[in-house]
């Protein structure tokens, strides 16, 4: 006689108070087990792409020099007028194009490259002396104003630039 004859014959118990689950169902309850943790990440972060940075020729050098200066003088001018109660001085509203690398843009990132960011802005001030394309603060005064550095910048556009050609 075998150790489980005498209960090998009787029907399978079912319960009154909770009803049948099925086989997914009872796979499911084991689905948040995650044997291999963070591999999600890690495969997410393996399929991201990234840019190089791009090496600008001397033409796209000396015009983004030029309007940098040009930059600097409108600012300084806006600002004077506003000092002197010209409330119609405004500041030049331009777009940039500036290499971001990935580092910064994802803390635990290892790959080599970055990428190419497009900001739309009201400029305060080119400063040239650290190195910084600073931006009216459009977010709230507690919050610092937004900097770009000057050796990031790839393109900077806008309407004061138009009649400057």
């Amino acid at each position: 006689m075998g150790k489980y004859d005498d209960i090998i014959d009787l029907p399978h118990p079912v319960s009154e108070k909770h009803p049948h689950m099925s086989m997914y169902d009872r796979a499911a309850q084991f689905s948040p087990f995650d044997a291999l943790t963070g591999y999600s990440e890690s495969i997410d972060e393996t399929a991201r792409t990234t840019d190089r940075r791009l090496e600008l020729s001397d033409e796209k050098k000396a015009l983004l020099d030029e309007r940098i200066a040009a930059l600097k003088e409108l600012c300084a001018k806006a600002r004077s007028a506003r000092f002197y109660c010209d409330e119609d001085a405004c500041f030049p509203k331009i777009t940039v194009t500036y290499f971001v690398p990935d580092k910064e843009l994802h803390k635990r990132s290892r790959k080599t490259g970055g990428s190419f960011l497009k900001y739309t802005g009201t400029a305060r001030t080119a400063d040239t002396l650290q190195g910084f394309l600073v931006f009216e603060n459009e977010s709230g005064p507690d919050r610092p104003p937004f900097r770009i550095p000057l050796r990031d910048i790839c393109d900077i556009s806008g309407e004061v630039f138009e009649d400057r050609r």
